[in-house]
């Protein structure tokens, strides 16, 4: 049982996806998006302001996502992971892919 009530938080998503040449894929819905979560929830949504990390997805495209309570600090790293994705479609030797 809680002592309290845990806290409900807005959490900022975005997410993009990118060819291997390097252009942005229409996945058809909104780059940035908002949803209200519980503090216990799971996949750590409420513990950072931001975390983003790109991954390569098996049909080649680079996927950026990123995540956080700040939705500047969101904004801001969304803008560097979509440049990583970029460079790393491009040059997926630097990247050891």
């Amino acid at each position: 049982m809680r002592d309290k009530m845990p806290d409900r938080r807005i959490v900022h998503h975005a997410h993009a996806v990118y060819l291997s040449g390097g252009d942005r894929l229409n996945i058809g819905r909104d780059a940035q998006w908002s949803v209200m979560a519980w503090e216990f929830e799971a996949d750590l949504y409420t513990d950072l302001p931001v975390r983003w990390h790109t991954t390569r997805r098996p049909g080649q495209e680079i996927e950026a996502q990123v995540r956080g309570t700040d939705q500047d600090a969101v904004t801001a790293a969304f803008d560097e992971a979509c440049a990583q994705a970029v460079d790393r479609a491009r040059n997926p030797g630097k990247y050891g892919e």
